[in-house]
């Protein structure tokens, strides 16, 4: 398989033309895509971090906790660390994910999976697509979090109104879109 390029073969793109000019996803390519992906999420870890760890000591001396809906009051309590909650709970859930589904799903799924178990290079390619997947989707989910930190921010210093339903809406509507969008781009590449 050639590498192809766009215009004036600039340099490769994520996908390889095959024998017969079709256009295939390689695992190098997808992996590039995971190195990506990775990146993205500890980024947004640490930014998370950055923020809050920013935004403490500018918070007034009572600061929202915890977000109600429906026009119920704010829980309001006195400052303290109890705000760093919300990062922690954002890291332990991205550390605790991408463990947990690397350890005993990704891990065990190709090992037993007939329809790929003597292509050792279609193996590889679908462990970094669902890879890709993974990091993709734990991307949205830091983006919900990071949400609403600043949401909690906001509301402590009196100049937001809580989450944004058009905001956090949309980024779980993303996430939830990625399910069925992964499974075709799955079924295609099986189909090869």
């Amino acid at each position: 398989m050639a590498a192809t390029a766009t215009g004036d073969d600039a340099g490769p793109v994520w996908y390889n033309k095959d024998d017969m000019g079709r256009f295939r996803l390689s695992a190098k390519n997808l992996k590039k895509s995971v190195v990506f992906l990775k990146f993205a999420n500890w980024l947004l870890v640490v930014i998370a971090w950055v923020a809050a760890v920013y935004a403490y000591p500018r918070l007034p001396q009572k600061i929202a906790l915890w977000l109600y809906s429906r026009g119920q009051d704010l829980l309001k309590v006195r400052k303290s660390p109890l705000f760093f909650l919300y990062p922690l709970a954002q890291t332990l859930f991205f550390f605790g994910v991408s463990f947990l589904v690397q350890k005993f799903y990704l891990n065990r799924r190709y090992a037993t999976e007939k329809s790929i178990s003597d292509d050792g290079q279609k193996r590889e390619s679908l462990l970094e697509l669902d890879k890709e997947f993974l990091w993709l989707a734990l991307i949205f989910v830091n983006l919900i979090f990071i949400h609403i930190q600043t949401s909690l921010v906001l509301l402590s210093h009196g100049m937001g109104t809580g989450i944004n339903p058009y905001y956090f809406y949309s980024i779980f509507g993303i996430l939830v879109m990625l399910v069925p969008y992964y499974m075709i781009r799955r079924k295609l590449f099986l189909k090869k």
